[in-house]
């Protein structure tokens, strides 16, 4: 019989690293199905609700699977240059961003009413039918997300290549990518705006792209014989999803981003060496980067975060995947109740029959 270490040894070793988007996610999404009500709604069938159903499963597997390979990617890489991560950590907003700007143009398919059938209705703005709280937090999520990335800029500085640098040290450069070890004492990669700007602009596209997707279908014209209510319901349901998808992608993309901060906030220098013995020593002061007070506490929420953001989307998924199957049998029980077999034929002839 193999040794029971060797064999643990042997599965951790084809488990995803730890910083992997997935390791931690999957266990948050087994988690919550202590609670498994469905977070999304469906409007009825057609093309605003196939969109629906391909933005919500493929648009969020899509974002998980990228947060993943970039995470595996920076969990499995050396960074070289010190800014090697620029485009990892905002990987997966761009990809939800993406999910929601094709889906915008993918509703503009449905069936619009002829001039002369269309309902005369005031411009309205694009949060008119977005759900108000969790605009507000995916919001404050953003704010955070940006502040991270500028205070990451302000703290940069250039180096001398005949400096003292510490930690990951990376190849040389003249960039500002470095920030100062304790006034001075020495440098440490990985700040900068070579490792933010990309996060910056990412932020601002995803924003451009969710505004424009939302007050497109807002001011979408509508059939003059359509009840304010259904129109409204249809509306709120699609901004809804365009939101929760935007929020799980700000979820993990946050979550990098401190995993990241925290992680080069972390290092730290022994000073004053004290010699026990010959070959024994011990350090009686240990020096701190300038937010080591708070660097691996950053840390270790980015790494939940991350992962929430992953367990956020998968649930995101699989509850859009249950309520349109939900839909359908409605949809088949509707037919019924109405007389009219599913496939197209009278039940009362398949009956007959």
């Amino acid at each position: 019989m193999s040794d029971p270490m060797m064999i643990i040894f042997t599965i951790r070793q084809a488990l995803p690293p730890l910083e992997a988007a997935i390791t931690f996610g999957a266990a948050l999404f087994a988690l919550s199905w202590v609670v498994p009500r469905r977070i999304v709604l469906l409007p009825p069938s057609g093309r605003r609700g196939a969109t629906l159903v391909w933005a919500g499963v493929a648009g969020s597997v899509l974002v998980v699977a990228v947060a993943t390979v970039v995470s595996w990617i920076a969990a499995s890489s050396q960074d070289v240059s010190g800014f090697d991560g620029w485009w990892r950590r905002p990987a997966p907003l761009v990809a939800a961003a993406i999910v929601v700007a094709v889906a915008g143009i993918a509703l503009r398919a449905v069936p619009l009413p002829a001039p002369g059938e269309r309902a005369i209705a005031p411009r309205r703005p694009w949060n008119a039918f977005a759900p108000r709280t969790l605009v507000w937090i995916t919001g404050i999520l953003a704010g955070a997300l940006a502040l991270t990335a500028l205070w990451q800029i302000a703290i940069a500085t250039t180096a001398p290549e005949d400096g003292t640098f510490f930690g990951n040290v990376p190849e040389h450069t003249d960039l500002p990518i470095y920030m100062p070890f304790n006034s001075g004492f020495g440098y440490i990669g990985g700040v900068g705006w070579p490792n933010q700007l990309a996060m910056l602009i990412a932020l601002a596209c995803a924003g451009a792209a969710f505004v424009v997707a939302l007050r497109a279908d807002a001011n979408r014209p509508m059939f003059a014989r359509s009840s304010a209510s259904s129109i409204r319901v249809e509306r709120e349901l699609t901004a809804r999803m365009f939101t929760l998808i935007l929020f799980g992608g700000l979820v993990t993309t946050l979550g990098a981003e401190w995993m990241h901060a925290g992680s080069i906030g972390q290092a730290t220098v022994g000073l004053d060496q004290e010699w026990i013995s010959e070959n024994v020593s011990t350090t009686r002061v240990y020096v701190g980067s300038g937010y080591d007070a708070f660097a691996r506490p950053m840390n270790l929420l980015g790494y939940f975060l991350q992962a929430a953001g992953v367990a956020f989307l998968l649930r995101l998924a699989v509850d859009t995947a249950r309520a349109a199957r939900a839909a359908r049998a409605a949809g088949r029980v509707r037919l019924a109740s109405s007389g009219i077999d599913p496939v197209g034929q009278d039940a009362h002839v398949g009956t007959a029959r």
